[in-house]
């Protein structure tokens, strides 16, 4: 993590911090950089890092992990979905990687 306190944030750095909150609960399902995201809300990577371990206490990469991770449980919570649909429509790549960050595993053992 970035040592936040050594990286100088105006408040229109943390408004780009807010837009790329936003962009990333809209694009969950992509496969979201770092830099990509610096790219699109003009804000330097650093910066970006800093101020989202400010703004959440996570890393960028946590964050995306979080999200896609509640929108996981709330499809294995009310869905008789598979594993691979559900893995693929929150954003994980494969199941494995849905079940290898995926707490508690109870519901990795859903049939795929």
């Amino acid at each position: 993590m970035y040592n936040i306190n050594r990286v100088r944030l105006t408040p229109a750095d943390m408004q780009s911090i807010e837009m790329a909150i936003a962009y990333i609960e809209k694009n969950y399902r992509s496969k979201i950089s770092a830099e990509q995201l610096s790219l699109e809300v003009n804000l330097p990577r650093e910066k970006l890092q800093a101020g989202f371990q400010k703004r959440t206490n996570l890393t960028i990469h946590q964050y995306i992990l979080e999200i896609r991770i509640e929108k996981a449980k709330v499809l294995l919570t009310n869905t008789n979905a598979p594993l691979k649909l559900i893995a693929s429509s929150t954003g994980f790549a494969h199941k494995s990687h849905l079940c290898n960050v995926f707490t508690p595993r109870r519901f990795c053992n859903k049939s795929s």
